[in-house]
């Protein structure tokens, strides 16, 4: 193999391995965007059910009586 050839996989090799680092550090930042994303879909998702379950409480409530939101008759 010439030196000439040499030098060119070298530096090939070089490029290819700074890329691949570029990528594992993208890779590792997605992974922890991923991370975060999930755990803020899950907080809202238990918040959304908290809000559900609270209304179907309001509703079977305004339904075995007078609805939160009616005035009193002496208005």
């Amino acid at each position: 193999m010439s030196e000439k050839r040499l030098q060119e996989f070298e530096e090939k090799l070089a490029y290819l391995e700074m890329a691949n680092v570029q990528l594992e550090e993208e890779i590792f930042r997605q992974q922890q965007e991923i991370d975060a994303l999930t755990k803020a879909h899950r907080s809202m998702q238990q918040r959304l059910e908290a809000l559900q379950d609270r209304a179907a409480e309001q509703g079977s409530q305004s339904q075995s009586g007078v609805a939160q939101d009616e005035k009193p008759p002496h208005y």
